[in-house]
């Protein structure tokens, strides 16, 4: 039996790691990605204050063949869904399950300007080089903000707002450096709700950080952000999360829909294809009850789900056990700076409404936040 990953981010770590120790000797699990190392998203805005080293917030992929995960390093150019193949490195690979895990690709060059003009931390060498740009940075404006939507991590330029305006208060240059925000979304974390929502935008404007909602980013000049509606923000440093696009091999398959992702069935993660399943930001997941029409794309999100489809893979392959069908549960923390977090958490399918709770920005979710972060580098190594 040959199931065949595609992608080794959260999703695909996380279903390569259970399906193997589920099944044993009665699959073979490969996982495919370009890269060679696993790199930890939640940890880039430690990495962007400098708080982190890229050893530190990264693996070497070739650890998982000591639990018996075929590990192969390559770009997948082709998914051919009926013959059940994939071809990575020009060869071709055949399955008898497939989990596309290939997570969302950034695509700064569909916003004139932005590629040469801004920063952002959704990979680590972007964290690295903003993170040089912060330490030479004196004083001046500083926009950030989301150019389109949808976007992966909804709590993360939010938090990178607070962070930075947290880092030059602490260097004694809170009042020569100025935060300005802007988005297309209506308030805050939008799929948490009003309430959320409208907390966290409070808790902006106590720090000092003018908010600009319902904006999209039209075109990025050396010192200006020009939205469709023909309003700007002059800025000296732009920080500002890239669109986000589907990779072009899974559009070039048939996966995706009028969404632009692929559908899955919201509790099984199932596409439209016999034994095809896809996790993570390269989904589009409905949430009639929910606040937005569709789930945010979260590492958390795509944790949950691959454990659903190995648990379930397990129990068709072996004929033992109970399938399971994934609730929408997820988790989020929101760093605020000076050792200090937020907590969100709560069930994104609940009816009649998501299940949402949010804690408080305070010193243990900020450990706790530190202690998720050790223990996934070690867990799933």
């Amino acid at each position: 039996m040959d199931i065949l990953v595609l992608g080794c981010g959260i999703g695909g770590l996380v279903a390569s790691n259970v399906l193997k120790e589920r099944l044993g000797d009665r699959a073979d699990v490969t996982v495919v990605d370009k890269m060679k190392f696993f790199r930890f998203p939640p940890s880039y805005p430690w990495v962007m204050l400098g708080e982190r080293k890229p050893e530190q917030v990264q693996r070497k992929l070739e650890v998982l063949r000591k639990k018996g995960i075929k590990v192969l390093t390559g770009e997948v150019s082709a998914i051919d869904l009926e013959s059940r193949s994939v071809q990575v490195n020009g060869s071709g690979l055949s399955y008898d399950y497939l989990v596309i895990a290939l997570g969302a690709q950034y695509a700064p060059e569909r916003i004139p300007g932005l590629l040469e003009n801004s920063h952002h931390i959704y990979d680590l060498d972007s964290a690295l080089r903003f993170w040089r740009a912060l330490k030479e940075f004196d004083g001046g404006t500083i926009a950030v903000g989301v150019s389109s939507l949808p976007f992966k991590c909804p709590a993360a330029p939010y938090e990178a707002a607070f962070l930075i305006d947290h880092y030059f208060r602490e260097r004694g240059l809170g009042d020569k450096v100025r935060i300005r925000f802007f988005t297309p979304e209506g308030l805050p974390l939008p799929s948490a709700g009003p309430d959320i929502g409208n907390s966290t935008f409070e808790f902006m404007k106590s720090r000092g950080i003018d908010a600009k909602f319902k904006v999209k980013l039209k075109e990025v000049k050396s010192d200006e952000a020009v939205f469709e509606d023909g309003s700007t923000i002059r800025f000296d440093l732009l920080f500002a999360v890239p669109p986000h696009i589907c990779p072009e091999v899974v559009q070039r398959a048939g996966l995706t829909d009028q969404t632009g992702w692929i559908p899955v069935d919201p509790a099984t993660m199932r596409t439209s294809y016999s034994n095809v399943y896809a996790v993570g930001d390269i989904t589009a997941v409905p949430t009639p009850s929910g606040f937005v029409p569709y789930l945010p794309k979260a590492g958390v999100f795509a944790h949950r789900q691959a454990e659903i489809v190995a648990n379930n893979l397990a129990v068709e392959i072996k004929h033992r056990g109970r399938e399971k069908a994934w609730d929408g549960g997820g988790a989020c923390f929101l760093m605020t700076g000076g050792g200090q977090a937020g907590f969100v958490k709560g069930t994104w399918f609940a009816k009649p409404h998501p299940d949402i709770e949010f804690h408080s920005p305070s010193r243990i979710w900020y450990m706790q936040r530190v202690l998720f972060e050790k223990y996934w580098m070690r867990h799933w190594f």
